[in-house]
């Protein structure tokens, strides 16, 4: 119990930490942005009234009155401040309020009299102030968000800030990915014609933005650059696919790279999660396998390398029927440990090979003769009833080395035949099961990829009988579960293209402590549906690639650069990316491709700068350099109230050499305003049905 209370007390203390380095950081950037117009308001002789970090609001709940300000002082003619509403910042400055109810009181505060008699406007007052100077004094801020987003950028190079890598850890048979011929173990060094290369670019914020962006200019091509295995670059032109119902989410079909500690297992017999039965702990660093070691990564300081979690899943699959001798990095100790096969689980029932569905660039079986379509039904002169397509693979496997006639199903507009294909010397290769909802089948030997005809060819299952055809599938709570679970997780899911067979036989592989899954089949002559929950058990001779192991740890690379020059030129390269995305992103919105529902608010910008702080303060260094850009951009758009509106009014004064009258600007400040609120209240709104419904 005192273990307890001291973890959940280091993990508080942790959580509160992240928070305040958030506020902290948050802060910095606002102040950043007041800085720029007080310090050149003041050397252009404006007077400033007040200097805040949030708005000196005062705020009454009932009979409950909150102070406006948490910290306040006086120094010289200018009052520094913390305000309560953390929404922003402001400097007061002599004659200019953005709130238009007191624009009145304003000016006549500023008018004075001269010793002419004559009404001025007090010379220390912005509206007294030329154009030129009222320009950079708006102008200010965002040009100081910019040059300390390049400085916290080039900061966070400096000192080394923790990655994850736009490496491929993983491809999904049949993706965009793998008919390009991509592998586990590839780099992405690029995505654009302008962009330059670099093995740094970042898994979530480079990769899959590019991927969004493609999705949303029209299914555009993405022109990658990657470099394989053997360290040698070539291009790509692939264009992201949709992989849900609503076409949000775009994907090119690779997962996200590993290093070769184990995060998590699979449960024991004992029913234990940290030991799955094969002598392996969640921890574990895995070095060597049948006596070659485990590569390092080969980018970032040498100190800092970690070994490739590929090459731990690629040997894990290679042989899934025979034991491995391994060693693993065990609380700073080598350990070795014989690891063996795990079986394959089954449901009891087989659902039939599907037919090919894709091609590898330059796959052998293309040029053997199969085509698109084709559906395999023979192997050697045997039915492949029994074998089935998620066994295909492990089957083919025990013919290594011989020639392989394979019978395959060719239907045409005249005719449906059976035609021939010869494989001299066939041999496997690693085949892994897919976690992605759309996976299919693959033999990965040949570059050809397959789905099922979910219909049953062969059973023993008592409820489920031949040619059934499975239809959809449902997680049901298990009996004696107190805990609650997930509603969404407990929908009736029809397969489909997004949802198939290939999948939830991978998913159903390992025990899940809250739910079982359901089947549900269509059966000729029958109008009610069947219905079924098969206990898995193991299938002689059939194996599970990844003996055990669920997840390993996320590869981290460590961006560290040398001298103050490349930390600086770094630094402008990532402020430059985030500007042109904000741009981008906001051009989607503008012509409707986006929706303002997917644009994050300040929960969001709270909740991910909390998860950047968690993992370094570096990584929250770059996330407030992207921020400082938003920040940037966003308050120099053209809407009054905002800085761009203002410069906007001076534009049209330095051409006129007339202001803008005060009552348009006052009007025009009034409905923005209000605009601008109930724009806040949607966004924060968003933002929490987001996280919580």
């Amino acid at each position: 119990m005192e273990t307890l209370i001291a973890a959940s007390f280091d993990g508080f203390l942790e959580g509160a930490w992240n928070i305040g380095k958030v506020l902290m950081g948050l802060g910095f950037v606002i102040f950043v942005h007041e800085l720029g117009h007080f310090l050149v308001a003041k050397a252009c002789g404006v007077q400033c009234d007040k200097f805040y970090v949030g708005f000196d609001v005062p705020i009454k709940i009932g009979p409950l009155r909150l102070p406006a300000a948490i910290f306040k002082f006086q120094w010289g003619e200018t009052e520094y401040g913390i305000g309560t509403i953390p929404l922003g910042g402001y400097v007061k400055m002599l004659g200019q309020d953005d709130n238009p109810n007191q624009a009145e009181q304003e000016a006549a505060r500023i008018r004075t009299v001269n010793e002419d008699g004559e009404e001025v406007l007090n010379p220390r007052s912005y509206p007294a102030k030329n154009v030129p100077q009222r320009m950079a004094i708006i102008s200010a801020g965002v040009i100081m968000n910019l040059i300390f987003g390049i400085l916290m950028a080039a900061a966070a190079y400096k000192i080394g800030t923790p990655i994850q890598p736009a490496a491929v850890g993983g491809v999904t048979y049949g993706s965009a990915a793998w008919k390009a011929g991509w592998e586990s173990g590839y780099d992405l060094v690029g995505f654009s014609e302008s962009d330059e290369d670099s093995f740094f670019y970042r898994f979530t914020w480079d990769l899959k933005y590019s991927v969004i962006g493609a999705g949303m200019e029209g299914s555009d091509a993405v022109p990658f650059r990657v470099v394989d295995r053997q360290r040698q670059k070539r291009s790509s032109d692939i264009v992201p696919v949709q992989v849900d119902r609503e076409g949000k989410n775009r994907t090119v079909g690779i997962t996200m790279a590993e290093n070769s500690t184990i995060a998590s297992l699979a449960k024991s017999p004992d029913g234990t999660d940290e030991d799955s039965g094969n002598g392996l702990l969640a921890g574990d660093e895995v070095i060597e396998i049948d006596g070659k070691l485990v590569s390092f990564d080969g980018y970032g300081p040498e100190e800092t390398r970690q070994r490739l979690g590929w090459e731990v899943r690629d040997a894990f699959a290679l042989n899934p029927s025979k034991p491995l001798a391994v060693k693993v990095l065990r609380d700073g100790k080598e350990v070795g440990l014989t690891v063996p096969a795990l079986p394959m689980k089954g449901p009891g029932f087989v659902l039939g090979i599907g037919p090919i569905t894709a091609f590898q660039q330059n796959s052998k079986a293309a040029k053997l003769g199969f085509q698109i379509g084709d559906v395999i039904e023979q192997v050697n002169g045997s039915e492949l009833a029994t074998v089935g397509a998620i066994a295909l693979p492990q089957f083919l496997a025990e013919l290594d080395g011989q020639d392989v006639t394979f019978g395959v199903r060719r239907e045409s507009e005249e005719s449906s035949s059976l035609v021939e294909i010869e494989v001299p010397s066939y041999r496997s290769d690693v085949t892994h099961f897919s976690k992605v909802p759309n996976a299919v089948g693959c033999i990965t030997s040949l570059g050809l990829a397959y789905t099922t005809t979910y219909i049953v060819t062969s059973s023993s299952n008592p409820t489920v009988q031949v040619g059934d055809e499975l239809i959809a599938s449902q997680y049901v709570k298990r009996e004696n579960v107190a805990e609650a679970v997930n509603e969404d997780m407990l929908d009736l899911r029809s397969v489909s293209d997004y949802w198939t067979w290939f999948f939830l036989h991978s998913n159903a592989q390992y025990d899940h402590k809250q739910v079982e899954t359901k089947y549900v089949f269509e059966r000729d002559g029958v109008d009610e549906l069947i219905e079924v929950i098969p206990v898995w058990e193991e299938i002689d001779g059939r194996f599970n690639p990844s003996r055990g192991v669920i997840q390993l740890q996320s590869l981290q690379r460590i961006h560290q650069v040398d001298g103050l020059g490349e930390a600086m030129t770094q630094g402008w390269i990532r402020t430059k990316q985030d500007l042109q995305r904000v741009g981008q992103t906001l051009g989607w919105i503008a012509d409707g491709t986006a929706s303002v529902k997917d644009l994050g608010g300040p929960v969001m910008i709270m909740k991910v700068a909390q998860d950047e702080a968690a993992q370094s303060v570096t990584r929250l260094l770059l996330f407030l350099t992207m921020l400082s850009a938003n920040l940037a951009i966003l308050n120099f758009l053209p809407i009054p109230v905002l800085d761009g509106g203002h410069f906007v009014f001076l534009t049209i004064e330095l051409i006129t050499r007339k202001p803008v009258s005060e009552r348009i600007q006052g009007s025009l400040s009034v409905l923005f305003l209000f605009l601008l609120l109930g724009f806040m209240l949607f966004v924060v709104f968003n933002d929490i049905s987001r996280l919580f419904f």
